[in-house]
């Protein structure tokens, strides 16, 4: 069985833990839009980090896949449909949040930054020092006045993940691919398979999960309401 037709369990559980993660995110400020909580998302904390957390999981996934992918030759039409549902969920997301949310709509999302950032990091896909050589410059220059600029519109967007720096995770994702970490095994636990599940599937998730999670808060919401008013 070649590497590429695998799958690895731990990319799988990482993925899984992200989607885990995002749900109980995203249901926390679906939440927090109709006054069920009170949560500042814009403050240093642990729904400021959580996010971060999130979208770490996520790119370091990118790094990985495209490496058990694409571990020779880049296979041109899964490599190009791929991009293509991603590239068509990011622009979905942007013009369903400009509708339903103006003063805060995605317009560089964590799905825009894996679309680019997959582009740019393919041709490092089998030079793992190289891809830490440069993630290392690119979060070191973060910290300093030459971070690399990347285009911010005025309006705080719903969810902000410019390519640099977060380009440099999914180039760690590949030197640990070559590092061979991602062959790590362990007890095929039920808790385990059941997240790993949800890592398989981890892109349609994404794309379908809020809006089926706003709908609930937004009918209860409406119910609650009419219920009130009797």
């Amino acid at each position: 069985m070649s590497e590429n037709s695998k799958r690895f369990h731990l990319i799988d559980l990482i993925r899984g833990i992200a989607v885990i993660l995002m749900i109980i995110f995203h249901f926390t400020y679906d939440l927090d839009i109709f006054g069920y909580v009170d949560v500042e998302f814009f403050r240093p904390g642990f729904w400021y980090y959580l996010p971060r957390l999130i979208v770490t999981l996520f790119m370091f996934s990118v790094g990985v896949s495209i490496c058990m992918a694409h571990p020779g030759k880049i296979h041109m039409r899964s490599y190009n449909i791929r991009l293509a549902k991603i590239g068509i969920a990011a622009l979905i997301i942007s013009i369903s949040t400009y509708f339903m949310f103006p003063k805060n709509w995605i317009y560089f999302g964590t799905l825009h930054c894996i679309f680019f950032a997959t582009i740019l990091i393919t041709p490092l896909r089998n030079r793992p020092w190289l891809s830490a050589t440069l993630a290392v410059i690119i979060l070191v220059l973060e910290q300093t006045k030459y971070a690399i600029p990347f285009p911010q519109m005025d309006h705080a967007s719903l969810d902000y993940i410019a390519i640099f720096p977060w380009v440099a995770v999914s180039l760690l994702g590949i030197t640990f691919f070559h590092l061979g970490l991602h062959r790590f095994s362990y007890p095929q636990l039920y808790p385990l398979r059941k997240i790993q599940f949800l890592g398989k599937h981890s892109f349609l998730i994404y794309v379908t999960h809020q809006v089926i999670l706003y709908s609930i808060v937004y009918v209860v919401y409406q119910f609650t309401k009419w219920i009130s008013q009797l």
